[in-house]
């Protein structure tokens, strides 16, 4: 099998174990640190997961009817911000997916993910990754709708995602960021939407 088809099984996996994750009423993780907040005065990057300098280089969706695209936002007038604009859920688990090639694969020089969003409406977001382990490691977080808002996920909050696990996973084993490929989230709501986000990064 090639390594694309896998790929696809996995973010196919990933958004089935996030939507069985809502159906089945699951607790959520904490809910992440969030503020209005720069991220900038408020934890410092310490490795660049993605950003959008280069426009929509290094993200992917699976459906042509998720739209990417990069613009400007009144709030960071000089950098360009991610535009995910999304359709309401189908058949397909993974219509809702976005992948973000991770640019710096190694992440052990920080403890958390930060990243700033703005969502059309109040909504759940999934985010995982898969660690050197080949391990897939989700958290859902609850946002806030029409503002920009800093998340901060530690790595502690991560787990290992109860529903779907690639094949060759090491399960059980600890978590390790030293070789992190890509990034990947999706909205949990039941309609169509819009996000707005800013560069993914490690913090201390």
């Amino acid at each position: 099998m090639s390594r694309r088809n896998t790929m696809r099984e996995i973010a196919v996996g990933l958004l089935v174990a996030s939507a069985f994750g809502v159906a089945s009423g699951m607790t959520p993780t904490p809910r992440s640190s969030q503020s209005t907040a720069p991220l900038e005065g408020t934890a410092k990057p310490v490795v660049v997961i993605r950003d959008f300098k280069d426009g929509r280089a290094g993200v992917c969706t699976a459906r042509p009817d998720l739209h990417l695209s990069v613009a400007r936002d009144d709030s960071f007038p000089t950098e360009q911000v991610l535009v995910v604009e999304y359709p309401g859920p189908g058949k397909d688990p993974a219509a809702r997916d976005t992948q973000c090639t991770a640019q710096s694969h190694d992440w052990t020089a920080g403890s958390a993910i930060a990243f700033q969003i703005k969502p059309a409406h109040t909504l759940r977001l999934s985010l995982s990754f898969i660690d050197r382990n080949r391990v897939v490691h989700t958290t859902w977080k609850e946002l806030t709708g029409g503002v920009w808002q800093l998340v901060r996920i530690p790595f502690q909050e991560m787990r290992p995602n109860p529903y779907f696990q690639p094949p060759d996973a090491k399960t059980g084993a600890p978590l390790d960021v030293t070789a992190v490929e890509n990034i990947a989230f999706a909205p949990q709501d039941q309609t169509s939407g819009r996000l707005l986000i800013r560069s993914f990064v490690v913090t201390k």
